[in-house]
């Protein structure tokens, strides 16, 4: 199985990729896309002002994917479960909110880009989601952390996307209600409903 855990910078995915590890069949985590980068000093800046800024970077973004698939390929051949840090859905998510604030919509071409080729694809994919300002009072305790990735608005159109996500299965979960360990039993309770078949619980935002 392959699960896929999106959502903005600093709302807890690293967390709950750890917490929910010992639950899977030793699972093989990928990470996001800036960790998986042999040279991340060389992937596009985030914040393009075109929309051909903006469909380059995704390239730019997909020869990485072409390293995480891989690493997803060979855990499956295995017999393992995988966490994705991000999917090609964070692509088009960035994608979606920097042309709503930028007055450009590629949306099409750029869902267009990512669907011609191989990418690792999730069976389910769960969004956490939190208020901006908490989101903005983390930030502030990463170095260099691009003010963009807090931003209420750019926030809001990224997690809007997940509406229309390429992945066949998504939830939300709000990482501001509750416990971290709170956080993890609804993220399992998901994983659990997924595996037997039943349709995932579409929670609220």
């Amino acid at each position: 199985m392959i699960l896929a855990i999106e959502g903005v910078s600093c709302v807890g995915k690293t967390t709950l990729a750890a917490m929910l590890a010992p639950h899977l069949d030793h699972p093989a985590v990928i990470p996001c896309y800036f960790h998986a980068s042999p040279d991340p000093t060389r992937l596009p800046t985030p914040e393009p002002f075109t929309a051909d800024h903006q469909l380059a970077n995704i390239s730019r973004f997909l020869e990485v994917e072409d390293l995480r698939l891989a690493r997803a390929e060979q855990a499956l051949a295995g017999g393992r479960d995988v966490i994705l840090d991000r999917t090609v859905d964070t692509l088009l998510a960035h994608a979606h909110a920097v042309g709503r604030m930028n007055g450009f919509d590629c949306d099409d071409q750029a869902r267009h880009t990512v669907t011609r080729r191989a990418v690792a694809m999730p069976d389910l994919t769960i969004v956490l989601t939190a208020d901006p300002d908490v989101l903005a009072r983390r930030a502030r305790l990463r170095k260099g952390m691009p003010t963009i990735f807090y931003d209420r608005h750019f926030s809001e159109h990224f997690n809007a996307y997940f509406d229309h996500a390429l992945a066949p299965a998504v939830v939300r979960l709000d990482t501001t209600t509750g416990s971290p360990d709170e956080l993890a039993t609804r993220a399992l309770d998901h994983l659990r409903r997924h595996r037997v078949g039943e349709h995932p619980i579409r929670e609220a935002r």
